[in-house]
């Protein structure tokens, strides 16, 4: 009994199923409404600003200069193995976005002479997660290890050791805009370690 109730109702299920298949699929008016979904899915870049653009990328590289009025140009490094670079479209314009993974940065803040020798700073930064914006040249990250040092000669070093910096801790949040022609830069809940700096070989 229990046996032949299952077999009626699993012919029952089946034919019902096979129904609504061929309601859905061969019924004229259900193709043209399927038709009409479609064409409304290929006309959506009229309003593409709503869906941006993403692209993955790896081994993100930037350099940057700045002028200097004593030496010239300051460069400023920035390294990422991988990154989101996402474009936003705004009415006649594109914002482009980058969201940095594992990035390092390399800011050589000041070339100075000192007692006939050529001493560069250079700030380094350290983050899980940053973002570059490109259109106002606005750069910020969250949890950041920054280190300070004092290295001879005026090219960018990027083989630093963190024991050899003056002063290094974490940040809360960092921001660093390029906008006005020099870098200003921004920390906010700095914990710092002090080393005593010593003479420069």
């Amino acid at each position: 009994m229990i046996k032949r109730a299952t077999l009626f109702a699993s012919l029952f299920l089946a034919l019902f199923t096979s129904g609504v298949i061929f309601e859905a699929f061969y019924s004229s008016s259900e193709v043209k409404s399927i038709e009409e979904t479609l064409t409304e899915e290929v006309s959506m870049p009229k309003h593409e600003e709503k869906y941006p653009n993403k692209q993955m990328r790896s081994g993100v590289s930037k350099d940057l200069w700045i002028s200097d009025n004593n030496h010239g140009r300051l460069h400023h490094h920035i390294e990422s193995p991988r990154s989101i670079l996402t474009a936003i479209p705004h009415e006649n314009r594109i914002e482009l976005v980058e969201q940095m993974i594992g990035m390092k940065c390399y800011f050589q803040e000041k070339i100075e002479d000192e007692d006939g020798k050529i001493v560069q700073n250079i700030r380094y930064l350290q983050s899980e997660e940053g973002t570059y914006r490109y259109t106002d040249h606005y750069f910020d990250a969250h949890s950041v290890f920054l280190a300070l040092y004092r290295v001879p000669g005026e090219t960018l070093s990027t083989h630093l050791n963190t024991n050899d910096a003056y002063l290094k801790g974490v940040a809360e949040e960092v921001s660093l805009s390029f906008s006005d022609g020099s870098p200003n830069f921004h920390a906010e809940k700095f914990k710092a370690q002090i080393r005593p700096q010593g003479p420069l070989k």
